[in-house]
């Protein structure tokens, strides 16, 4: 998660008067006030209602945030549990249960009431069981589902290692804290701990709770003091890509499911201080810098241009926010465009930019903007972004108690909220990292590939900012094909078969479509969707009588235009090979009833399809099918449609799209086969 500090650092002199000039200008919002207790329940906030129905779709600890700390030192567990007492006492989120109230999902306080701490002993163990058991232990706590409705929706546990040795495990459910409340929760705690250990032991009431912040929050909503942040976002992610199609291992399922693990990593120091160097030189943040890395991963495995990220961000607009626990946090989407003859430079600027505009619109809540777009309701993944990204930095995690020396260790509930998730902790002597997946999708070999192919993605960017989008991620090797289709008429049907069988057989292809009627267009150009899918495979599916429809000349005029655009197209065809080096499929798909009717016209197209074939049997990236002989392997005796054909030039039936698809998904297979391994 980005913080103030590090956004306004990343901001140019530009960017900083523009800043300070537009706060000049802007209306405050009003202040939180107190909101009325006697009605003894409160609106939940729309974080809170997205866990909230989230939770009733999905529980068993899925949404719970877990954090353990190593306590080294002379660890007094009554003070230790009298300070957490204090805590609960004072912050009435840790005190909140969930239920409906008047058929409203609505939040509300219970009475404080003193608890003890739950307190294992491990010093009987010896050094290797121990940490087994610890790890068993942690699991455990992290993973227990809670009942939103009864509560504590946390739990505070003590196991002891040694006599000066205390680890201090604490799982909370999402719908009452973010990542930021565990730094005032152990803030507090250290203070609290301070204070009774001294005798000087003081619980000042906070001017505003969370319950205020919730009423307050929907008064704005309400009023329309945010209508333009959701205009924004309404604008930038109408047309956005419904789901990232990079290679998952395993098929998804119909509803999202939520097992996870996390593979965690570091980045070696030298790294490390080259994403610093490069980030300032830029003007940028390691924010900014690692996020860009990350889109042109994704990039490299899914073949997508338009890459979307969801980022979280604090959500603490007021400074009476900041001391607060509970759920503030906001989701914004950074969507960037990866145009593979752009340098890693110029999308570091590009993600910077959106990462501002995305910052300067994070009040409106992440639900609102999915509620506003409309979106079709599909229980698949995960809407407008699959892909996470959070980074905090280390001054974040240090915990200062008096005669304690505390530390971070790694816990997990071994669940996924997305299909992927990046982690990063920016420490003093380097990065340090984990990738968390959805074990349903990915297997354990894939993240520790990308974990690799990120690392050489950080090492090659960083040491050559001006090297191409292309050209950094044909470093990884080939991740999934790019299958483009080139027509002389409407071949979009092919597309149910295709996708079909490229899934039932595991192959990883990305499907994509040129506006038909382009064939020399997309030969030629190098620009066009074809020439510029990177070691992808090509397939043209040409009718030849494509080039004469809808020409009212005599016969041998048409038989001229026929001769001639095939010499065009086969020097067209044998320029773009050799030019680009990967494999194209040629159809030559069979003639319309129409044309079968004119012999001459007929016997002259099968004469031209088999020049064709003649001159494309030399090279080694051309295979050439013939459309008929398709038709006859799959049993097809009819297949021509000329009602289509006429009115939408689709000019086959279903029967042989179908046909088609499966042949060309078979000859995927067997190219996929011999491509070169992943690395």
């Amino acid at each position: 998660m980005e913080n103030t500090k590090e956004k306004i650092k990343a901001l140019s002199r530009e960017q900083l008067l523009e800043l300070m000039a537009r706060s000049k200008g802007q209306k405050q919002s009003p202040a939180i006030g107190r909101a009325d207790r006697s009605a003894g329940s409160f609106s939940q906030s729309y974080s809170q209602q997205r866990q909230w129905f989230m939770e009733q779709l999905m529980n068993g600890g899925v949404f719970n945030v877990p954090q353990s700390y190593l306590l080294k030192g002379k660890v007094r567990i009554d003070l230790l549990e009298e300070a957490l007492n204090k805590l609960v006492e004072k912050h009435e989120s840790l005190r909140t249960v969930f239920n409906t109230v008047d058929y409203i999902p609505s939040q509300i306080i219970k009475p404080y009431e003193r608890f003890r701490i739950e307190h294992i002993d491990l010093q009987a163990y010896g050094s290797g069981e121990q940490q087994e058991k610890l790890r068993e232990i942690n699991r455990e706590i992290a993973r227990r589902p809670f009942d939103l409705t009864v509560g504590p929706l946390w739990r505070f546990q003590v196991i002891r290692l040694a006599e000066e040795e205390v680890v201090l495990t604490l799982s909370l459910h999402h719908i009452i804290c973010d990542g930021w409340s565990f730094g005032v929760i152990m803030q507090e705690l250290a203070e609290g701990y301070s204070g009774l250990l001294s005798g000087q032991a003081d619980v000042r009431p906070l001017p505003v709770q969370y319950a205020d912040y919730s009423e307050w929050q929907r008064q704005r909503i309400e009023s329309g003091e945010l209508d333009d942040q959701l205009n924004y976002w309404l604008g930038k992610l109408q047309d956005g890509p419904a789901c990232i199609a990079l290679p998952y291992d395993y098929r998804r399922g119909d509803v999202q499911t939520y097992r996870g693990r996390t593979e965690y990593f570091t980045v070696d120091r030298e790294t490390a201080g080259r994403i610093h160097e490069l980030a300032l030189g830029h003007k940028s943040s390691v924010y900014h810098l690692m996020l860009s890395a990350l889109s042109l991963l994704l990039h490299a495995y899914s073949l997508d241009e338009t890459i979307c990220i969801g980022t979280p961000v604090a959500g603490r607009s007021r400074v009476e926010l900041e001391k607060l626990i509970g759920l503030f946090i906001n989701t914004v989407v950074i969507r960037s465009r990866l145009e593979p003859e752009l340098s890693f430079t110029a999308l570091l600027e590009e993600v910077k930019g959106n990462c501002i505009e995305a910052f300067n619109h994070a009040e409106i809540p992440f639900e609102q903007v999915v509620t506003g777009l409309q979106l079709q309701r599909q229980m698949r993944h995960s809407p407008l972004f699959q892909v996470l990204y959070v980074q905090t930095e280390e001054s974040m995690l240090n915990v200062t108690i008096p005669g304690i020396n505390a530390e971070v260790i790694p816990v997990t509930a071994e669940t996924a909220q997305f299909d992927l998730s990046l982690y990063a902790t920016v420490l003093r002597e380097g990065i340090s990292a984990g990738f968390e997946y959805n074990t349903d999708l990915f297997s354990r070999e894939t993240i520790l590939r990308m974990i690799e192919d990120f690392q050489v993605l950080l090492k090659a960017a960083t040491a050559d900012p001006d090297r191409s989008i292309a050209e950094l991620a044909g470093l990884l090797g080939r991740k999934k094909l790019a299958l483009t289709i080139v027509s002389s008429f409407e071949s979009e049907p092919v597309a149910e078969a295709l996708e079909y069988w490229l899934d039932r057989l595991a192959v990883p292809a990305k499907l994509q479509f040129a506006p038909y009627s382009q064939v020399f267009q997309q030969l030629i150009d190098a620009s066009s969707l074809l020439s510029g899918q990177h070691g992808g495979i090509g397939v043209v599916l040409l009718r030849l009588e494509d080039w004469i429809q809808g020409m009212d000349f005599p016969k041998e005029r048409l038989e001229a235009v026929l001769a001639e655009n095939t010499a065009r197209f086969i020097q067209s065809l044998l320029g773009h090979v050799n030019r680009h080096r990967s494999p194209l499929l040629l159809v030559l798909c069979p003639a319309s009833e129409r044309i079968l009717g004119q012999p001459g016209l007929s016997a002259q197209i099968a004469q031209l399809e088999a020049q064709i074939t003649g001159k494309a049997a030399g090279n080694r990236y051309i295979t050439v099918l013939q459309g008929q002989e398709i038709a006859w392997k799959y049993g097809l005796t009819e297949y021509n449609d000329g009602l289509g054909d006429e009115e939408g030039h689709v000019p086959y039936l279903r029967e042989y799209f179908t046909a088609l698809g499966t042949e060309l998904a078979r000859i995927m297979l067997e190219l996929s086969l011999q491509a070169p391994s992943r690395r």
